[in-house]
């Protein structure tokens, strides 16, 4: 039985329906729960209610404010609440009052009302002891509320991106204010009450980061706990969880997805025509049980399972209840309500589209009508209709429009229903990435794969490093001290070289220059030295042929490691074939790089390395997912299908014509040099018609077309009658 999730029962919300009953129990959470665990930090944190409780919450006001707001004085608890819960729910850098309005239902509130707010929010907080803040000559209200919760959940993300930061700067807590506030600066970008909040308050915000950095260490170090003992046993809650998921990617990397172990998630499943439910396994000995959403019931499964929607998705909030015998738990859920982002790289999931900044990732815009896209900068529409009409499996009736980055920014307006225009700005996420690539332009495809997994190679591979821009005083000088590169456990020698690349200006790019002298070795036999010139016969570098491990090292945050078979290399000839190369084939080129798939912050970060200059679209993946060629699988890209045909030419030679896997082509070219003069080695031609996919063409002779497709066969590689109608 999956515990007890912090929102699983009506609680409060179906308790109260006046503002007398709300204000006893605010003034009493208040008065209890301010002084508990974190409360020094953000003291209104842990009493701001869950999200059903705040709607049911608004629900009273709105039902009274019209005598409320004539004495405001009477409810102080639940003006607290008000302020607090706004602050922390729907704070936005500049409009709190059209959302104060919006909460209580007036058309706007003039500015001498505001005032009469203002000061009874002052009076509310001092009766309850709480400290307010001061800006100028006056009151910051506004600041005072959110000082009060902490960090606002539209803020968190950037919040996440500084506890990234202080994890790679042990004395981040000793740091002078003034270099403190440079780093909050950059760190904070636009974002002025983050950056006030921490440089103002700098030592509540170190308490607030200190506890995410203890909730990852903990994480990390049990991989059985969920989010549910973590929003119960610290001050991070449930929806910095639900409403920002990088939340769970900063606290477990390897395995974030695990943290949502026992959570309904919304997803959207285009290929299905459905909109449904992801629902977690239930233990066998809890079974039988039973999942239901308003009239829809299906039986619990011992494994992970789905129940499907469609139009019972447009609501703007769901109750999914598991029933356990004679025990009812009840989940809530967001609905699509009237549109919403499905995250296409993260199994299709549902996200926040309140937040004003979101991850760069495709997504999958789906509406109830139709909806007005004033802009989709950064995002492929070459060939993505807005508002495509599109009828999921029960009939129902809504609008798709496909979001696809062709970069590291993007930024999508949209109006709906004639109200303001929304801007959710999307951006690669600002955190220190380490990788191995095979190696960059022609001969990244210069391997291959053994059946034991690791990668035949006749050069060494590059490690690769991303660090955000400003992360470091002195990007070199932190790689020199804190990033090493070993070779089965012993330091290599080499030095870290800067990458230029296209459009990147938020974070630089190094790749690992490797010395000709990887180490020194001595050389059996010789015991002494006479004079210097007796180095040279003493000393050798070592033969790296054979199995290796290669490792990027960054304790404690980054290990990453690449297991190769190291053979010798078969001269220039090949070199010279593959010159065309990747072009306009590097999608392939960057996939064949992990046979496990690439998520797009991976395929993006190949892509500076392998091919800096060159543009990339997921456009170009659908585009080979549509062919068959390509596949993507949860968040991750892969090579599903290799394929070739050959077409006989006049004379003595044929023609290849390959899409696949690239690294298969060198292993062909390795093969042949046995049986054909290196000059006479095809060269590979990048052959990238209007509309089609690339693909790539070779001329043969016909003496080896039996070699070559026998090959070809044993790794795996189809034969048609044309590359896209396998």
């Amino acid at each position: 039985m999956p515990p007890k999730d912090p929102r699983s029962s009506l609680g409060v919300s179906a308790m109260f329906e006046k503002l007398g009953d709300w204000e006893e129990h605010f003034a009493a959470k208040v008065e209890r729960d301010s002084r508990s665990k974190g409360a020094s930090h953000a003291p209104l944190l842990p009493v701001v209610p869950d999200r059903i409780t705040w709607d049911t919450f608004l629900t009273s006001v709105r039902g009274e404010w019209k005598d409320w707001k004539s004495d405001l004085s009477g409810c102080p608890a639940c003006l607290l609440m008000l302020y607090c819960g706004l602050a922390f729910y729907e704070y936005d850098e500049n409009r709190f009052w059209p959302q104060f309005a919006k909460v209580v239902g007036s058309e706007e509130l003039p500015a001498n009302q505001q005032s009469e707010i203002n000061t009874a929010f002052a009076s509310a907080a001092r009766q309850f002891r709480l400290e307010l803040k001061l800006r100028g000559n006056g009151t910051d209200f506004v600041g005072s509320a959110v000082n009060l919760i902490g960090i606002p959940l539209s803020l968190w993300d950037g919040f996440l991106e500084v506890c990234d930061w202080a994890l790679w700067h042990k004395d981040w807590r000793s740091l002078s204010d003034e270099e403190w506030d440079d780093v909050v600066e950059k760190r904070s970008g636009s974002r002025t009450r983050l950056r006030r909040f921490l440089t103002e308050n700098r030592k509540s915000a170190s308490g607030f980061i200190q506890d995410v950095l203890d909730v990852r260490e903990i994480l990390l170090g049990d991989p059985q706990l969920t989010i549910g003992d973590i929003a119960r046993a610290s001050v991070l809650r449930q929806e910095y969880f639900d409403d920002v998921p990088e939340t769970a990617d900063f606290l477990r990397p390897q395995d974030p997805d695990s943290l949502f172990r026992f959570r309904v998630r919304l997803i959207w499943d285009e290929q299905r025509q459905n909109i449904s439910l992801l629902l977690p396994a239930i233990g066998r000995e809890k079974l039988p049980a039973s999942w239901g959403v308003g009239s829809l019931r299906q039986e619990a499964a011992p494994s992970p399972d789905e129940l499907v929607l469609n139009s019972d998705s447009f609501a703007s909030m769901l109750a999914v209840t598991l029933q356990l015998g004679d025990e009812r738990e009840t989940q809530y859920v967001r609905g699509i309500n009237n549109w919403a982002l499905f995250d296409l790289e993260n199994g299709g999931r549902l996200v926040n589209v309140s937040r004003d900044q979101l991850p760069l990732r495709s997504y999958a815009l789906i509406s109830q009508c139709e909806i007005e896209l004033v802009s989709r900068d950064g995002f492929d529409d070459s060939d993505t209709q807005a508002n495509e009409r599109f009828e999921l499996k029960d009939g129902t009736v809504c609008f798709l429009t496909r979001l696809w980055p062709t970069g590291k920014h993007a930024e999508l307006c949209l109006k709906i229903g004639g109200r303001d225009s929304r801007t959710i700005r999307f951006k690669t996420r600002a955190r220190i990435e380490a990788r191995f690539i095979t190696g960059w332009g022609p001969k990244t495809a210069h391997f291959n794969r053994t059946p034991d997994g690791k990668i035949k190679i006749d050069h060494l591979p590059i490690p690769c490093v991303a660090i955000p821009s400003g992360y470091f005083k002195d990007d070199s000088a932190a790689l020199a001290s804190e990033f090493k590169v070993f070779i089965d456990g012993k330091a290599a020698s080499g030095w870290w070289e800067h990458v230029d690349v296209r459009d990147s200006p938020d974070r630089n790019c190094y790749r690992w220059k490797w010395n000709k002298m990887i180490w020194l070795e001595h050389r059996p036999g010789v015991t002494t030295l006479r004079s210097f010139s007796q180095l040279d016969d003493a000393f050798k570098s070592p033969d790296l042929r054979g199995d290796r491990r290669i490792s990027i090292e960054a304790k404690p945050h980054i290990s990453e490691n690449i297991a190769v078979w190291m053979v010798g290399r078969e001269g220039e000839a090949i070199n010279r074939c593959w010159d065309n190369l990747p072009g306009a084939f590097v999608p392939m080129f960057l996939l064949c790089q992990s046979t496990d798939g690439m998520k797009w912050e991976d395929l993006v970060l190949a892509k500076d390395v392998i091919a800096p200059l060159s543009r990339f679209s997921p456009y170009i993946l659908r585009k080979y997912e549509r062919l068959g060629v390509a596949v993507q699988r949860g968040r991750r890209w892969m090579i599903r299908e290799n394929r070739a045909e050959s077409i006989a030419l006049p004379g003595a030679s044929f023609q290849l014509n390959y899409c696949g896997d690239p690294s298969i082509l060198w292993g062909l070219y390795r093969r042949m040099i046995c049986d054909i003069p290196g000059e006479n080695l095809p060269v590979i031609e990048v052959i990238d018609k209007r509309g089609e996919a690339a693909y790539l063409k070779m001329t043969w002779p016909t003496q080896s077309r039996e070699v070559i497709e026998h090959y070809l066969h044993r790794n795996s590689v189809a034969f048609g009658g044309s590359l896209w109608t396998h």
